[in-house]
C-alpha cells in the first residue's frame, strides 16, 4: 500500500471537531471525480487526492510540517457498482478503500489493517492545495522536529530529602513488560536523583521533582539523537509521572500521554 496515498502510521485519528458526513455510504464516480483534500493528520500529512474521468488518480503529497520531497503518485481507481468501496491500482501496489460516508463536499473513506479500520476523512476542493489551515500546531510541529537544545527541557533529576529514602532507591523495572522504567541512583555526593540508560535511538531527562505525601511526582522527556528519528511522536515527549508504593515492596508508576492515564507496577531488577 502507498506510503503517501494513506500514511498508515500515524493516521489513526483524524483532527478534533471535524464532523463526518452522516448522509448516504455510497457514490459513483461522477461525484467522485475531482480534487479531494484530506484533513491533516497529526503527522502534519495532508494529502490532496485528484481523481480523473479518465480513471487516474493522481495523489499529491502534502505536508503541513515539513516538505515531503515525494513526486506525485499516480494510479488506477474503480468505484464498485454498489459505490461503496474505490479500488486503487499500481504496479507497485493494490488496495481497497471502503466509503464510510458521503455528502457532497465531504466524504470518510475507511481501510482494514491489522490493527483495525482506520478512518480519512476528505473535502472536495477547486484547487489542488492541502488543507493546513486545519491544522493549527504546524510552527509548533515544526519546531519540534529539531535537535534537542537545553531550552526544550532542562534536566533536574535530584529527590528532595524525603523520610523512607530507601524505599525508593534501586533500578525499576514493569512487571508487565518487563522493561526498565526508571532507576533511583544515589550520586557521589549521597543525594537520590531520578535517570534511566540511553538506549540506542533515545535519551531520557527529569526535572520537576518534587514529594505529595509519600508519592513522588516528576516530568520525565524523551529524544532521539538521530535525525531520522526526529519526526517520531516520541522525540521531544514532555509527560507528568508519579512513583507511588505498592504492596510487597513494589512501586506504583503513573504518566499521562494526551490526556489519558496509565498506571504500572514495577518491581526492583536484580
Amino acid at each position: 500500500m502507498s506510503k503517501t496515498f494513506l500514511p498508515l502510521a500515524l493516521g489513526t485519528a483524524l483532527l478534533a471537531g471535524c464532523a463526518s458526513p452522516q448522509h448516504t455510504v455510497s457514490l459513483d464516480k461522477p461525484r467522485l471525480i475531482g480534487n479531494w483534500a484530506m484533513l491533516p493528520l497529526g503527522n502534519g500529512i495532508a494529502n490532496v487526492a485528484e481523481y480523473q474521468a479518465d480513471g487516474k488518480v493522481r495523489l499529491h503529497p502534502f505536508n503541513c510540517v515539513e516538505s515531503t520531497g515525494d513526486e506525485v503518485e499516480v494510479s488506477d481507481y474503480r468505484v464498485a457498482a454498489d459505490g461503496k468501496s474505490i479500488h486503487v491500482s499500481s504496479p507497485q501496489r493494490t488496495f481497497d478503500l471502503q466509503v464510510l460516508a458521503y455528502s457532497g463536499n465531504l466524504m470518510v473513506l475507511g481501510m482494514q489493517v491489522d490493527q483495525g479500520q482506520l478512518k480519512f476523512m476528505y473535502k472536495k476542493v477547486d484547487t489542488i492545495a492541502p488543507l493546513c489551515n486545519l491544522y493549527p500546531d504546524a510552527k509548533a510541529e515544526a519546531a519540534r522536529r529539531t535537535e534537542y537544545q537545553t531550552q526544550d527541557f532542562v534536566p533536574a533529576p535530584t529527590i528532595p530529602a524525603h523520610a523512607g529514602m530507601e524505599r525508593y532507591i534501586g533500578n525499576w523495572v514493569s512487571m508487565k513488560q518487563g522493561q526498565r522504567q526508571v532507576q533511583i541512583m544515589k550520586g557521589a555526593d549521597g543525594q537520590p536523583y531520578l535517570s534511566l540508560p540511553d538506549s540506542e535511538n533515545w535519551r531520557y531527562l527529569f526535572n520537576d521533582v518534587r514529594w505529595e505525601g509519600d508519592v513522588l511526582h516528576y516530568q520525565g522527556f524523551a529524544y532521539s539523537p538521530k535525525p531520522s528519528l526526529y519526526r517520531h511522536p516520541y522525540h521531544k515527549s514532555n509527560m507528568p509521572m508519579t512513583l507511588a508504593p505498592a504492596a510487597d515492596g513494589k512501586l506504583l508508576s503513573t504518566f499521562e500521554i494526551s490526556g489519558k492515564r496509565y498506571e504500572y507496577i514495577l518491581q526492583r531488577a536484580d
